[in-house]
């Protein structure tokens, strides 16, 4: 569940919570001066920039109420000729995220433009002027390569009153801080659930804008790139360890980026920490020193983001392991004979996304029965998924005809001179289809060719 940002001042924070209202994020052009008035205006009547998560605190359980602060700002140097005239503007933009038990809010630079500095050392480079009351903007001035300190100021968290004088933990990303502190900070509310007045800063890397190639990842093995990966060890009486499989999966892959004729390597990103969230997500359990059960397969997501322009990659390695613990499910093929939607376990549809016929589909062995009718259950990535398909849409239901009966390939036209005689009994696909003609028909025969009979000669 996502919720966008509603700036409110520190006192109708304090005694009400508000519905949050939508806020994209927005890049503050450094000659765009109509956009950072608008910012400013719209900023400077407000007082404090509240993350609305009103409603998601757990008031009975305070270790559950631990909000996750993480950001996508970036900075973009300006791009100059050899006469140093800017040729491309610097920009400025992103998010400031905060997720708590599943809801996340978002605060956008210029929502927030009264209260964001970027500044090297004592020289601002955007910031606000309290007199002029009007955003002073030097983003012209960065240099690409240096690293510039982002600060927001006045920020805080609205929880609702349920929340009252409650502590909250809050996980500041890593090269952020909050208050002038790092890592876990904790935070108590006032009376009405709130804190505000806090500061949040992080480093912003100058990119080069000028610079557009992209970060891929290359095999060492093979020389050749990859989109995903591929790797395969043996777990150790059962064990493996997080940090032992993501050093060997950095010596298998490298990023790399391509600039004046050469293949610069990138860093790669992903930590242990993120290895063992990735797997706790997949539901593997990591001890304190890294070790896990092994299952026979899992994956790993390698990230890299290149210093030079800010580009991103991502390689997914599925990790195989021969002696792990089989974890997959059995599954089979099957191929669907009429268009069909996807369901829960009460039958219940699930999304408008739906399965077109004569296309395969990997399903569970055995049909599960729901409200007296047979569905199958969807395997993903050797995992039941949750989602159901109706049987009839792949094995079809057994149906007597009650008249003699021909087949038809249009409403106008025979699909061939077989004629089907009363008494017989003719396996059909699905629901009906309506012909131009108006009249329902069936689907049947398990292959592509167009062979119908109509719904009246069953009935």
């Amino acid at each position: 569940m996502k919720k966008n940002l509603r700036i409110v001042s520190a006192a109708a924070a304090a005694l009400l919570a508000v519905a949050p209202v939508a806020a994209s994020a927005v890049s503050v052009n450094a000659a765009d001066s109509s956009a950072v008035t608008t910012a400013t205006n719209t900023a400077a009547t407000n007082n404090n920039v509240s993350l609305n998560l009103n409603g998601a605190g757990d008031t009975a359980n305070n270790a559950a109420n631990t909000v996750n602060v993480s950001s996508n700002f970036s900075l973009n140097a300006p791009v100059k000729d050899t006469n140093n005239n800017v040729t491309a503007n610097a920009t400025l933009g992103g998010e400031l995220t905060a997720t708590l038990n599943g809801t996340t809010v978002s605060a956008s630079l210029a929502d927030a433009a009264q209260d964001v500095t970027v500044s090297e050392g004592k020289t601002n480079f955007y910031s606000y002027n309290k007199d002029t009351k009007k955003v002073e903007n030097k983003l012209n001035d960065v240099v690409a390569g240096n690293d510039y300190t982002l600060t927001l100021t006045n920020m805080g968290f609205s929880f609702g009153s349920s929340m009252k004088n409650k502590t909250i933990t809050v996980k500041v990303a890593k090269g952020a801080t909050l208050n002038g502190k790092t890592g876990d900070v904790q935070v108590t509310l006032d009376q009405y659930g709130n804190a505000t007045g806090l500061t949040y800063t992080q480093t912003l890397h100058a990119y080069n804008q000028s610079v557009t190639n992209a970060v891929y990842f290359i095999n060492v093995n093979s020389g050749t790139t990859e989109t995903k990966g591929t790797w395969m060890t043996l777990a150790n009486d059962g064990k493996l360890n997080v940090s032992s499989v993501l050093d060997s999966l950095t010596k298998q892959y490298e990023a790399v980026q391509y600039s004046k004729n050469a293949f610069n390597k990138i860093n790669i990103s992903t930590t242990p920490a993120d290895v063992t969230a990735e797997l706790k997500k997949a539901g593997v359990d990591v001890d304190a020193s890294g070790n896990f059960t092994a299952p026979d397969t899992f994956t790993v997501t390698l990230n890299a983001k290149s210093d030079v322009n800010g580009k991103t990659a991502s390689l997914p390695v599925v990790v195989t392991v021969p002696n792990g613990k089989v974890t997959t499910v059995p599954s089979q093929p099957k191929t669907i004979m009429h268009n069909a939607y996807f369901y829960d376990k009460n039958a219940k549809r699930v999304g408008t996304d739906k399965l077109t016929r004569y296309n395969s589909v990997t399903v569970s062995p055995k049909t599960t029965t729901i409200n007296g009718k047979a569905y199958y259950e969807v395997v993903e990535n050797g995992k039941l998924s949750g989602k159901f398909i109706n049987a009839d849409n792949i094995d079809g239901t057994k149906r007597t005809l009650k008249h003699n009966a021909y087949v038809y390939a249009s409403s106008k036209k025979r699909a061939n001179k077989v004629v089907l005689k009363k008494g017989e009994t003719v396996t059909t696909y699905g629901g009906s289809y309506t012909f131009k003609n108006g009249k329902k028909y069936y689907k049947i025969g398990n292959d592509t060719k167009k062979t119908y009979v109509k719904v009246a000669n069953f009935d």
